[in-house]
């Protein structure tokens, strides 16, 4: 499913573009502008920039760098290349306040392929307005992660619960984005589904489990809905995946990653019941604890998990507090990415985002 945000920042992006240049072209020649986004990543703190005011929400925002290509056509070459260099000419001339009353943060001069073509490199910010206000906050926002790594982000998915409920077949609408499995080892079936009450959730309501729920056994296999966006699936090595869960079930709750086979995969849990976070390995050869830190969730309330791994570093965030951080002795390598539930019968994930770190 494609980031809403995103889709309208690459819109505006050619809007702004657009405008730079006359409406008017000389009789004879024809004047094309070829756009093309290189990199689009989250504005401000992930993605959050601030609140609007009137009406009150919160403004989440992109930056996207692009090329910009200026083709000139037909009439006599002299012709094209004099109004060309004029058309360059406008866009250096403008000052830094009328770039950015576009949005344009930056614009550089590239070499054309010929003389009837100009080439620019732009820095674009957009920041989407809201038409109305949020009134009561029902879910966190999951654009509060402050990237602390060595890697840039780039996003990749997101999902909204909510978006989903509100599609004419909700459920295939889920399935188009989801595959839901089970650990070999684990029993009774998952049960995901979506519920489109206030505040709608993708949820599971069964126990699916193998392995004790106490923290002295590293065994916790458990119900697993693998996120492939339009049937997909990721192949991640470095990432950043912050999601909203509402548990009423102290149960565990988490996120399965770097998954190559339904034997073979990391993962983290977090227990309320046992009060614990948990970075756990399963091999086809067995399961092995990573690292554990005394803590838990909130139950019955809406809260923030955010994941990473880079490098041979695992970290988990409940919130904005780091709750747990393992070193590897090597680096995970690439596989898929899903949601993760361990005898927790009762729960709500309402909504997810998946940042890669390149």
């Amino acid at each position: 499913m494609a980031d809403v945000v995103s889709v309208q920042a690459l819109a505006a992006l050619e809007t702004a573009v657009s405008s730079l240049f006359p409406a008017d072209v000389p009789d004879g020649l024809t004047r094309r502008i070829r756009v093309a986004a290189q990199q689009l990543r989250p504005l401000g703190i992930g993605a959050y920039v601030g609140r609007h005011r009137e009406p009150g929400a919160s403004l989440y925002g992109r930056r996207v760098e692009a090329r910009v290509d200026v083709d000139v056509d037909g009439g006599a070459d002299n012709t094209a290349h004099a109004y060309a260099s004029a058309l360059a000419g406008r866009m250096l001339a403008q000052t830094r306040s009328d770039f950015a009353t576009h949005g344009l943060q930056r614009i550089r001069s590239l070499p054309g392929t010929d003389r009837r073509t100009l080439a620019f490199n732009v820095d674009f910010e957009y920041v989407f307005v809201p038409q109305d206000g949020e009134g009561v906050i029902e879910t966190l926002a999951l654009d509060t992660y402050a990237n602390t790594t060595p890697y840039r982000t780039r996003l990749r998915a997101v999902f909204d619960a909510a978006t989903l409920a509100a599609q004419p077949l909700p459920l295939d609408a889920l399935l188009a984005d989801f595959a839901p499995v089970d650990d070999p080892q684990a029993a009774p079936a998952g049960a995901w589904s979506l519920d489109g009450a206030t505040p709608s959730a993708i949820v599971q309501t069964a126990a699916t489990a193998a392995g004790p729920t106490a923290l002295d056994d590293p065994q916790k296999a458990g119900a697993q809905l693998l996120w492939r966006p339009r049937g997909a699936p990721f192949d991640l090595t470095r990432f950043v995946a912050s999601f909203v869960v509402h548990s009423a079930s102290p149960d565990g709750i988490g996120l399965v990653f770097a998954r190559r086979a339904a034997d073979d995969y990391f993962f983290f849990l977090a227990s309320q019941r046992h009060a614990y976070h948990l970075f756990g390995r399963r091999r086809p050869g067995g399961w092995q604890t990573l690292a554990a830190a005394p803590a838990g969730f909130s139950l019955d309330a809406d809260q923030q998990f955010v994941i990473g791994s880079h490098d041979t570093t695992l970290f988990a965030q409940l919130g904005e507090q780091r709750t747990l951080t393992a070193s590897l002795d090597e680096m995970p390598g690439p596989g898929e990415i899903g949601l993760l539930t361990h005898a927790n019968d009762a729960a709500r994930f309402l909504a997810g985002r998946l940042m890669e770190l390149v």
